[in-house]
This record gives C-alpha cells, sequence and structure tokens, in this order.
C-alpha cells in the first residue's frame, strides 16, 4: 500500500513541476533525445568515406533511375531531360545534348571522358562516340537523322587503356520522337526525300489531279517496271530490299514493291505504310482520309508453277485489295 501511494506522490509531482516549467516536458524530452541522435549521426558521418566503387554507381543507377531535377530551356518539353548519374541527356533542336561532370568514381580514378552508343532504330543506325571531358565536364550535341523514330543512348565513362563494353554501363535514356508524320518521312528501307525517286514520283503523276489518280498512276508503274525475284521465293531468309535499291535493279522480292510504292507516294505528300502479314508485304496508303490496301507485288503478275519463273502481267484489282491477311507494320 505503500508503494501504491508513494508512486501516485511521485507521478503528481511530476507533473505539478511540468505545469510548473522547473522540469522538460515530455515533448521536450524527446526533442532533446532526437538531437542527440542526430549529433551522434554527425559525429559518424565526419569519418573517411572510402572512394565509392564503379558496381556502387551502377547500383545509385539502378535504384534512383533516370528522373530529370529540372527542365532546361533549351530541351524540347514534349522530351523529358533524363539524368544519368551525374549526367543529363535530353533533345533539342533535333540533337541528343549530353552535359554533365564526371561521377565520384570517374573522379577517383581519373576518367578521360563518357563513351556513347547510340541507337537510331528509323535510321538503322549504330555508332559508338567517345567525347573527352573539357575543363572537367562533358557538353556534347549528336545531329540525329530524323525527328520520328526510336533513339537510344548508352552512356559511360572511359579510361585510358581499359576496353569498354556496352552491355555494361552507367545508365540509358530511351526517346521516342514524333515531331513529324512518320508517313510521310523518309527512313532507311523508304527513301522519299532520294531525289532521283522524287523526281521519279513527279514524273509518273504529273497531271494526275487528286490523290486518287496518283496513286494509282504510282502503283500502275511500280507494278509494271519491277520484276519479282521468282528464284528467292522460298528461300527460308529472304533478303530485303529498300526503294532505291528496288528501283535500281528492277528484280526484288514482296518487301521492295512495297518499300519503293511507299516512297513514291510520301515523295508527293501521300501517306503510305508498309505492312506485312502470312510471310508478305504490301501497303496501305491513305486516300480521303481512309487506310486503303494496295499490293502491287500481286499486281505485278504470278509464278508459273510448272517453270517457276515470273510472268510479268498487270492485275489493276490489286490497287485496292491484297490476298493476304495483315499481320503488322514496319516501323518505316
Amino acid at each position: 500500500m505503500k508503494k501504491l501511494i508513494l508512486l501516485f506522490l511521485g507521478v503528481y509531482a511530476f507533473f505539478y513541476l511540468s505545469q510548473k516549467d522547473m522540469i522538460p516536458s515530455i515533448n521536450e524530452m524527446k526533442n532533446y533525445l532526437n538531437i542527440e541522435d542526430s549529433q551522434l549521426k554527425g559525429e559518424q558521418s565526419t569519418q573517411s568515406i572510402p572512394a565509392p566503387s564503379k558496381q556502387q554507381t551502377e547500383n545509385q543507377a539502378i535504384n534512383n533511375p533516370q528522373e530529370p531535377s529540372s527542365i532546361p530551356t533549351t530541351a524540347n518539353p514534349k522530351y523529358l531531360p533524363k539524368k544519368i548519374q551525374t549526367y543529363q541527356v535530353a533533345v533539342d533542336n533535333n540533337k541528343l545534348v549530353v552535359t554533365g561532370k564526371p561521377t565520384p568514381y570517374g573522379q577517383f580514378n581519373k576518367a578521360e571522358g563518357v563513351i556513347l552508343y547510340i541507337q537510331e532504330a528509323r535510321a538503322n543506325k549504330k555508332v559508338t562516340i567517345k567525347v573527352p571531358f573539357t575543363n572537367g565536364r562533358v557538353n556534347y550535341a549528336y545531329p540525329l537523322t530524323y525527328t520520328v523514330g526510336d533513339v537510344i543512348v548508352n552512356l559511360d565513362e572511359y579510361y585510358n587503356g581499359v576496353a569498354n563494353d556496352p552491355n555494361t554501363v552507367l545508365g540509358y535514356a530511351e526517346y521516342s520522337l514524333t515531331d513529324g508524320d512518320p508517313y510521310l518521312l523518309a527512313s532507311w528501307m523508304v527513301q522519299s526525300d532520294n531525289p532521283t525517286l522524287v523526281a521519279l514520283a513527279n514524273s509518273i503523276t504529273n497531271g494526275k489531279p487528286t490523290d486518287t489518280e496518283k496513286s494509282r498512276a504510282i502503283f500502275a508503274w511500280v507494278a509494271k517496271n519491277i520484276a519479282y525475284n521468282a528464284p528467292l521465293v522460298n528461300d527460308p531468309n529472304p533478303p530485303l530490299y529498300s526503294a532505291l535499291q528496288t528501283y535500281q535493279t528492277r528484280v526484288v522480292l514482296c518487301s521492295g514493291y512495297a518499300d519503293l510504292s511507299a516512297a513514291l507516294h510520301r515523295a508527293i505528300g501521300i501517306e503510305a505504310k508498309v505492312v506485312y502479314g502470312e510471310n508478305h508485304a504490301w501497303n496501305e496508303i491513305k486516300l480521303n482520309g481512309v487506310w486503303q490496301i494496295e499490293d502491287p507485288t500481286y499486281g505485278a503478275g504470278f509464278i508459273n508453277a510448272n517453270t517457276m519463273r515470273f510472268v510479268p502481267s498487270y492485275h489493276p484489282a490489286y490497287f485496292s485489295k491484297s490476298d493476304k491477311n495483315k499481320e503488322g507494320e514496319y516501323p518505316w
């Protein structure tokens, strides 16, 4: 009983003195303990810190994905800058711009600059570029081939006498460019900006007042002037033919017919796709606001089953149809 009375008096005295500010309150004691804890951590943080390893910097890139800290005034607002540790990648005026300074690992190990592995899908281009540091920083602009399509850059630091591995890098940035209509612009397979093909398209469609008449004229020219490479009809790995290759060789497979047709349409401002399905390629052309099927390969003729030779035989019905079912579209 005495212990209970003493406990009651002790609790009462504590709260009474706290109210009179004669001893610290509970909250003040908590704050005091927090301060002590933070001071202790601060003292620990002043101890020597070993230089970071490259693995640590790579892990940091994985655990802290590419998030821009701010948007440079020169960057295209459609494509947010992406941070790769101490570097930043941005798209500006159809250029891939890389800026920044060495990582702590790079500083400690005296990195000489950055190495960029750049891929442009629409241009079918892969390049490797070494950019040395200037006054301890990098500021480099790479001109992009096209304003549409996927672009990927892998970034790493390089060192004197050390081989680089494109599969082991500090990080990467990826963009899907949409500054233009992909079905009106050139690509590595559909060279609609080539002067020879532009001149040919204008010659074929000269005097045709409507897009439908222009498209029909292009379809007829391709079907009548390009032959099918019959010996390769069953090739397990058939070659792809670009528009320019098709025009130059005049003997191709279905991809050549479709690429040349697409290039000639785009050259005169008519949207054109290259589509595929069932081991075949043909076109979709936008006429009067509607995507129309055109198959210049089947419009060109057929293969004689006995001789296995191509027989030229113009079939105008394929101006608006194909015998195959669509499975997808090529990204050009």
